[in-house]
């Protein structure tokens, strides 16, 4: 069954109407934006990467896409619209879009200036491939700029390509909604595509780029965690000396008031009596009542 499927997809050109469609917006002066959503591992990436090589082999007659054209935050985003010439096709992945310009922050300053970028990738023709896990977490504005839709649904393996389903968007700038529209075939509503897996030296170097990533990730979460403890021994330091409790008396007041345990929970932690801890809370109450009254 699985096989008939994929036998099926490949009877016909790999992404050809995407890519047919892209390049006449590029031939009347238009740039594109192209969003390609589904779940983790569906080939969201590698979907939007091989589309790049397709759109640059057929418009220069041999691939040109680079690790370097996949961008993962704003700033390389703004260099790579400056950077486009528009008597070129200059072709750039956006990985993440949804993190960089959530839907959720909308009125941000990242995502105000991500319409006013946009506005300038008219000018330059670009065209962006930008992937999210969800539609629906994706920036409304950029949603309306939107030209093309694809959701990934599945890797086949064994066959090597991606399955997709892709719409054509139209917005309707009176009521602000998105719709999404069949490409065709003659006279054939078309939504199925496949894609093959990229470069296998450029796909290589960017798996490298993301291990790299979580090394580095690692290293910022351990400078940022020593920090935190840092600061809190800081504060517990201050806090000791201004208050005149012991460490251990510190500690058994943030059980019982900040977390507000109950005293029989906090004995047992603790390896005493609830008597005990009775007994050295109306010690810490009275060193707190001394310690404010002298201030």
């Amino acid at each position: 069954m699985v096989e008939d499927k994929t036998n099926d997809l490949l009877k016909k050109p790999e992404a050809d109407l995407v890519v047919n469609y892209v390049l006449n917006r590029k031939k009347k002066g238009l740039y594109t934006l192209i969003f390609v959503a589904g779940l983790p591992g569906s080939g969201k990436t590698s979907t939007c990467f091989r589309l790049g090589e397709l759109l640059t082999e057929k418009y220069y007659g041999k691939n040109l896409m680079t690790v370097d054209k996949i961008l993962d935050s704003f700033l390389d985003l703004t260099k790579f619209v400056i950077d486009a010439d528009p008597k070129k096709l200059c072709v750039a992945v956006i990985e993440e879009v949804s993190v960089l310009f959530p839907s959720r922050r909308a009125m941000s300053g990242v995502n105000v200036d991500l319409a006013r970028l946009l506005d300038t990738c008219r000018k330059k023709q670009v065209v962006l491939l930008a992937n999210a896990p969800l539609w629906t977490s994706i920036d409304g504005h950029m949603k309306s700029m939107g030209s093309v839709y694809i959701e990934t649904k599945k890797i086949y393996r064994q066959a090597k390509i991606v399955y997709s389903k892709m719409f054509r968007l139209q917005t309707n700038p009176r009521t602000g909604k998105t719709y999404t529209h069949s490409l065709h075939r003659g006279d054939k509503d078309v939504r199925k595509m496949y894609t093959k897996m990229p470069n296998t030296t450029e796909w290589e170097k960017y798996e490298g780029r993301k291990d790299k990533f979580m090394e580095k990730l690692y290293d910022r979460l351990t400078i940022r965690e020593k920090k935190r403890i840092a600061k809190e021994d800081k504060e517990i330091i201050g806090y000791h000396k201004n208050t005149g409790l012991t460490e251990r008396e510190l500690i058994l007041y943030n059980m019982v008031v900040l977390k507000k345990m109950n005293q029989r929970d906090v004995a047992k932690e603790l390896d005493c009596t609830q008597s005990n801890i009775s007994q050295n809370m109306k010690k810490i109450y009275q060193k707190l009542k001394n310690t404010k009254e002298d201030s």
